[in-house]
């Protein structure tokens, strides 16, 4: 863990050398994922990353794969025996400090130090480079029903997310509002939080033809076909093989439109405000 920081006991590291370190917690995470057949996929920018440059975005300072439910509850229930003593577990159950709610699971790596931009800093929690582990969920047979479900995870999660960032100045509808946030996290603590996303999930039907980002994740605009996905294929990625979806087109074109074409340079940006690595380890 890296609490009460004291960066005077850290260099720092080039992007490049960061984006080595998580490429080798991926591939961690692979070895661990084929062991017990768990089916994990490159998402978002690391899946552009492998189609477009066969390895990271040049200037992409992060990992996301992605899971479906069952598989990620399997990659829980299994991972912390299985990771190496340089990796570490991070979830709200497993760092009561974990404040990053919008992603629930990541594989972070011991001595180092990933500082978001944009995020208010958290010393208390472990900082360390990471991979965020992605879970979906098949949804349910009405439409109607996943709705609902948004509704009410988002609200919840979305609560969480705002007296996290609050504001220093206030307007007095915003006070208002923060004062509602405020009731909703103080009722829906850790358990309770994962007692209702739990129940959520109840409502949905495994044999879907669509799925989505995970009720305990804030991205519900985005829906895909099962078949897009599955069977999965191989791509490279930074001199290794790993599981992508099987009609990768469609899946970036939805989230992305052109993926293929580059960004201007002033929109190529990443996440990190600090990168450091603890002095005198490999």
């Amino acid at each position: 863990m890296n609490n009460n920081t004291n960066y005077s006991n850290y260099e720092d590291l080039q992007l490049r050398d960061a984006q080595l370190i998580m490429a080798s917690i991926l591939k961690d995470v692979k070895k661990i994922c084929d062991k017990h057949n768990i089916r994990y996929f490159l998402d978002a920018g690391t899946l552009i990353g492998a189609v477009r440059h066969k390895g990271f975005i040049p200037w992409d300072d992060d990992i996301d794969i992605g899971m479906l439910r069952e598989d990620y509850n399997k990659f829980l229930s299994v991972v912390k025996n299985e990771l190496p003593d340089h990796l570490f577990l991070q979830t709200h159950e497993n760092d009561p400090n974990y404040d990053i709610y919008q992603v629930p699971c990541k594989i972070r790596y011991n001595n180092t130090l990933f500082i978001e931009d944009k995020i208010a800093e958290n010393e208390k929690m472990h900082n360390g480079l990471f991979i965020d582990i992605i879970p979906y969920d098949s949804l349910p047979k009405k439409r109607w029903v996943y709705n609902i479900q948004r509704k009410i995870s988002n609200f919840v999660l979305r609560s969480f997310i705002r007296i996290r960032e609050k504001p220093e100045k206030l307007t007095l509808k915003n006070k208002i509002t923060y004062f509602i946030y405020n009731i909703v996290s103080s009722i829906f603590t850790t358990k309770r939080r994962q007692k209702l996303f739990d129940f959520l999930v109840k409502w949905n039907d495994r044999n879907s033809e669509y799925m989505g980002y995970g009720l305990d994740t804030v991205w519900s605009q985005y829906i895909y076909r099962k078949e897009d996905f599955f069977d999965l294929i191989k791509v490279e990625f930074e001199g290794d093989y790993f599981n992508a979806p099987r009609n990768y087109d469609a899946v970036l074109t939805q989230l992305y439109g052109d993926y293929m074409t580059l960004p201007k340079e002033e929109d190529r940006v990443w996440h990190a405000r600090i990168i450091k690595k603890l002095k005198n380890t490999k």
